[in-house]
């Protein structure tokens, strides 16, 4: 017997989908970075700040193995931003508590290198291994 499987489009082309997906993965990662908890959103809007100073072609943060003792320079960076910034935020309990947090240090230091990952990825031209 003769039978014709009849397919959808979407499987005769497969490789048209695998395009979209990297773009797929940013706007999730987008959409569940707004979810972050009020705490993890104040520490990831300064080392944004901070971050971006280091955004530029040819920066360590592009390095194929990026210096760690720069990279906890740049989360005490941080730090010492969130604490200059304390008297700012006298009435905002939640800032307060954040600062006194023992696991402050190590919480920007993960943040801070996931978002030099996520740049490193998202500006792939400015990557140690690309040329002009």
């Amino acid at each position: 017997m003769n039978e014709h499987k009849i397919l959808p489009f979407y499987m005769t082309y497969p490789l048209m989908e695998q395009g979209d997906e990297k773009g797929a993965m940013w706007k999730d990662l987008e959409y569940l970075q707004q979810m972050y908890p009020m705490g993890a959103k104040i520490l990831q809007n300064e080392i944004n700040k901070c971050i971006n100073k280091y955004d530029y072609r040819g920066s360590m943060i592009y390095d194929e193995y990026p210096d760690r003792l720069l990279l906890y320079k740049i989360g005490q960076e941080v730090l010492s931003s969130l604490r200059r910034n304390k008297d700012q935020h006298q009435g905002d309990a939640q800032y307060l508590m954040l600062l006194e947090w023992d696991g402050i240090e190590e919480f920007v230091m993960v943040l801070l290198f996931y978002e030099i990952l996520r740049r490193r990825h998202r500006n792939p031209r400015m990557r140690y291994d690309s040329e002009e």
